[in-house]
């Protein structure tokens, strides 16, 4: 899924897209060296907007005329600028969109800095925007997805992780963002709590789509499609609900090969055999059927969310079409 894939549903939202950029470029200007190379590395390679983008079009929704919608939307694109970051530290990546990561160009201790400082510039603009419950959830968001990264920490390289520590990872790390901006535009347009609640629904569960299809495509997709190496999730220590799956239904067969991937270490490809006989396996026992299957059900709990929602008729279209658009992606 490019920037590309994604226009027509930009289109009625690019003016506020670009007062966006222009907000986070004036957020990351720097009169120190060092930030400013950090920040523009990470701004040549900017993702697809997503988060920002689901700000806008649902405050399009609501009806929101201020420019409070561009100041938020800027502020939860921040927040997952700094998460990415830190991740890249925790999970020693490489590359991210087919680039080289901060941490590979300038090490940890820079990088684990430049998040840090993503974070409290996201935070700085939303005490600027004067909404107390926009701080609560942006407090509610940020704690719950550290809490995620915890969770998803004690559990690396340990075959006895089980579902419910595999959706509580889920829910923190993903699909929290997304419902924080969701419900973002109730809170900016004073919609009552009511539909406050089906925004923050609406986002909650494309989390959980995205985040499903995302697990799924590890297993999938080309390194060329991802942007990274296939088998990342794996390779990195986690767990995610395919081979979750796979090894309920075929653990004699499938324990031995993560056994031996993991006890290569990170600094070792996976050996082309063990990656065969992985997706045989993941194939033969029909390991994707569930994911996909969830995947579906929370993009249809989405669109329910959002039905009974007033607001402009065209944008509305839109966002109902984009759970249905996030299954199909392959990237």
């Amino acid at each position: 899924m490019s920037r590309l894939d994604l226009l027509r549903y930009f289109l009625p939202i690019s003016a506020k897209l670009a007062l966006v950029e222009a907000e986070l470029q004036r957020t990351l200007q720097s009169d120190l060296p060092v930030v400013r190379r950090l920040a523009g590395h990470v701004g040549a390679g900017k993702g697809k907007r997503l988060r920002p983008a689901l700000v806008l079009l649902c405050s399009r929704l609501c009806g929101v005329e201020s420019g409070e919608d561009v100041r938020f939307a800027a502020v939860f694109e921040l927040v997952h600028t700094a998460t990415l970051v830190h991740d890249d530290v925790i999970d020693h990546a490489p590359t991210r969109r087919s680039k080289p990561t901060l941490n590979a160009l300038w090490g940890n201790t820079l990088t684990v800095l430049f998040g840090d400082l993503l974070y409290m510039h996201s935070m700085s603009s939303a005490i600027a925007g004067r909404s107390f419950r926009m701080l609560e959830i942006l407090a509610e968001v940020t704690t719950r997805m550290i809490e995620g990264e915890l969770i998803q920490n004690d559990f690396l390289f340990n075959l006895e992780t089980t579902r419910k520590e595999y959706f509580e990872i889920q829910e923190r790390k993903t699909a929290l963002l997304f419902s924080g901006c969701t419900e973002t535009a109730g809170v900016i347009a004073r919609r009552p709590q009511a539909d406050c609640e089906a925004l923050r629904r609406f986002g909650l569960e494309i989390g959980r789509a995205f985040q499903l299809v995302d697990d799924l495509l590890d297993y999938t997709a080309t390194s060329e499609q991802l942007g990274k190496p296939v088998f990342s999730d794996l390779h990195e220590g986690k767990l995610t609900l395919p081979l979750l799956t796979l090894m309920e239904r075929a653990p004699r067969e499938t324990r031995p090969i993560i056994q031996r991937i993991w006890e290569a270490g990170e600094e070792t490809p996976i050996q082309p055999a063990d990656e065969q006989a992985l997706r045989a396996l993941l194939e033969a026992h029909d390991a994707y059927a569930e994911t996909r299957v969830l995947a579906r059900q929370a993009s249809q709990a989405a669109t329910a969310a959002l039905t009974s929602l007033d607001g402009d008729k065209a944008t509305r279209k839109l966002l109902l079409e984009i759970p249905e658009f996030l299954l199909a992606r392959s990237s």
